[in-house]
């Protein structure tokens, strides 16, 4: 509300500028347990684990967001002090602001509140490009718990031109109840009982994954199960591509989600934010419905060409 601009920017302000690490290895150590509840104690976790640091060999991505138990323990509040100023910067910082206020106040009690945040140079891109994966990459944990599969393709990143055919690819392989593989492996061979599919894991802003879960129904062998996939994919990309009934029917639900972003201040503030800090400018969320309209079934069949294949597959799962 327009009547706690002024206190927010007050707030935020003092918070970036001069931030103070109270209490700083006691948190440090509740990371680490949180690190410890979400990858150690969880066989998916475990699993997904595994299956990141295999996706990725050169890039950051790799590391699995959170990094190790050693790094958490080992650095220390001047390092992280150092960190903070090397990178929570006012040239490396977007700002997205969407609620009863006006543009002019907004940049008055910005300069007012936040002229002492650091004007240091923002710090570089990542340098390091993930190379082409020539081979397929497997990881079999064995582990008494419930069967798991994860399957990954390296595809390009959100700002590429072709990502919003891989998003839809996505959406039309496993994506909902309407889906090629959740009809065919969930309500049709009832050999699974869990099929998501997703394009942009872990990340978007630089070269990333279409990912694929699979949960096997109970007895089912997981290998059976993965190979039953493949067989729904390469009829997709062989023998009955995607139908622009299919097509039209995901761009219905994809504009009505957008819709329902742009509806609500909360959701819509961070998805400009995220088109400005992934793609670099935030007209592209807007942009992104023209981009929907365009696309056609030969764009998801050259899509899957390109990268669904085997030579440029990882694949993680458990097995008991």
């Amino acid at each position: 509300p327009s009547n706690r601009l002024e206190l927010w920017a007050l707030l935020e302000g003092g918070r970036m500028a001069h931030p103070v690490f109270r209490e700083f290895y006691k948190e440090r150590d509740v990371v680490y347990e949180e690190r410890r509840m979400r990858y150690e104690s969880s066989p998916n976790g475990r699993l997904i684990w595994e299956f990141i640091t295999t996706a990725f060999v050169a890039h950051p991505y790799g590391f699995g967001g959170i990094g190790y138990p050693s790094d958490l323990k080992s650095f220390s509040r001047e390092q992280g002090t150092e960190f903070y100023k090397r990178n929570y910067v006012a040239k490396n910082m977007c700002v997205a602001v969407v609620g009863d206020v006006k543009t002019d106040d907004v940049k008055r009690y910005a300069e007012h509140y936040w002229s002492e945040i650091s004007d240091a140079p923002a710090p570089g891109p990542v340098a390091t490009v993930e190379p082409e994966q020539r081979a397929e990459r497997r990881v079999t944990l064995e582990d008494p718990a419930q069967p798991f599969i994860f399957v990954g393709w390296h595809i390009p990143a959100a700002s590429d031109p072709t990502y919003p055919a891989y998003e839809a690819v996505a959406s039309l392989l496993g994506g909902g109840n309407f889906s090629r593989l959740y009809k065919s492996l969930v309500k049709e061979q009832k050999i699974a009982v869990q099929v998501q599919s997703f394009a942009g894991f872990p990340g978007e802003k630089y070269p990333t994954l279409l990912g694929l879960v699979l949960v096997p129904a109970a007895g089912q062998d997981p290998v059976a199960v993965e190979t039953a996939a493949y067989k729904v994919i390469d009829e997709a990309m062989g023998s009955r591509p995607f139908t622009q009934e299919e097509l039209d029917g995901y761009k219905v639900r994809t504009r009505a989600q957008m819709i329902g972003q742009a509806e609500s201040n909360e959701s819509l503030v961070g998805a400009l934010a995220r088109a400005e800090e992934i793609q670099g400018d935030w007209h592209e969320f807007f942009r992104e419905a023209e981009r929907l309209v365009s696309l056609a079934p030969a764009d998801l069949q050259i899509a899957m060409k390109q990268s669904v294949k085997k030579s440029n597959r990882t694949v993680a799962m458990i097995v008991n």
